[in-house]
């Protein structure tokens, strides 16, 4: 058998096999953070494309990635700039114990990457909220495509620009909000500015102002990607609703039941990050005392008690940040992060013996079975 060098010719010769079904092929475009749905052929070719992609990007590295993550708002705008870290030093004093383990044995697909945390911030990309919202209907061109023109090019010149980032990750706005027919006014505004970001930063990458890569990052798979974290509430004398949902080997499991709303997924992000700034181990480092302190409010956040209005204006005035902003842009650069270390395993020379054997790819997949529970 020659050897295969081209990480794509790993996947189609070998995956496009009838031993295959589409379980498994859903479950690796799931961990890669690409669409999921569709048949066989389609798995595969997406599958196929992102090896391409891989096989294609230069050998050596012009330097280490530097991730600056948005979830995009006119009003509220949140943005995390994070790079990898290195393992820590009880993960490598465990491997590297375990010598009779293979080098390139599988990753947790679904454990956070490490990462370091550079800076966390949210802001207002038009100014202070409530003089604004009452200056908003005197004057309906403050959102036309001129005056958005001004903001895209301010937020990227002064703000993204000198922060060097080798790849920013832009949260992709939808055009409705729970499946209403309608387009609402604001909806039209934040797809204006995301397209205007797009632009922006493509044309300094054209014109060698910027060498970074810009991508866009669809919510719904990062918020499905972490499994639900459990709730001190939950008992076991009463187990939550249920449904069930089919693992990768086609045996059926129980799933906690979706719950409705948007702001359930807000809360299982919420809870997500949560749950990683309480391991012992720490998984986010601050990179400076910025940060350092950005986590300390994060966390003091969480722990108080319900206040009023008027105490919580108080606390943003005194630099507090919205939760779900600065949660919803965090966990999608560790998402996207994560996605990448699953890519590097799965589509890399080193998993074609899983590819070669369909038992063996279902054991290496069956830790990681897709969830419904959000």
């Amino acid at each position: 058998m020659s050897t295969i060098t081209a990480k794509s010719s790993i996947l189609t010769p070998l995956l496009t096999s009838s031993r295959f079904k589409s379980a498994p092929l859903k479950q690796l475009a799931f961990l890669c953070g690409v669409k999921s749905s569709g048949n066989k052929d389609e798995l595969i070719a997406r599958l196929a494309a992102l090896a391409d992609a891989r096989q294609a990007e230069p050998r050596t590295k012009k330097r280490d990635p530097l991730i600056l993550s948005i979830d995009l708002g006119i009003r509220n705008l949140g943005f995390s700039l994070l790079a990898p870290a290195a393992a820590s030093a009880s993960s490598a004093s465990s491997s590297s114990s375990s010598s009779s383990r293979p080098s390139s044995s599988p990753p947790d697909f679904r454990q956070p990457p490490r990462v370091r945390l550079h800076a966390w911030q949210r802001r207002e990309l038009l100014g202070p909220g409530r003089p604004e919202r009452i200056a908003e209907a005197d004057n309906p061109e403050r959102f036309s495509p001129a005056s958005l023109a001004v903001v895209a090019d301010r937020l990227t010149r002064r703000d993204i620009l000198p922060l060097k980032p080798t790849h920013v990750l832009i949260e992709r706005q939808r055009w409705r909000s729970g499946g209403a027919a309608g387009v609402q006014e604001w909806t039209l505004r934040v797809n204006t500015l995301e397209a205007m970001l797009h632009a922006s930063l493509r044309t300094l990458r054209e014109l060698g102002h910027w060498d970074g890569e810009t991508l866009s990052v669809a919510p719904d798979r990062v918020t499905h990607f972490w499994p639900p974290v459990p709730t001190p509430e939950a008992s076991e004398d009463s187990p939550p609703k249920t449904r069930r949902s089919r693992s990768v080997k086609g045996a059926v499991e129980e799933a906690p039941k979706k719950t409705k709303g948007k702001l359930s997924s807000k809360q299982h992000k919420i809870g997500v990050l949560t749950s990683w700034l309480a391991r012992d181990e720490s998984v986010i480092l601050p990179a400076n005392q910025d940060t350092e302190d950005a986590v300390e409010r994060f966390r003091d956040l969480l722990t108080r008690p319900r206040r009023s209005k008027v105490a919580e204006q108080g606390l943003e005035s005194r630099g507090s940040r919205k939760l779900d902003d600065l949660t919803d842009c965090l966990v999608q650069g560790m998402t996207w992060l994560k996605w990448e270390e699953n890519k590097a395993f799965l589509l890399g020379n080193e998993a074609r013996m899983y590819y070669e054997d369909p038992k063996k790819l279902d054991e290496l997949l069956a830790s990681s079975l897709l969830d419904d529970g959000i």
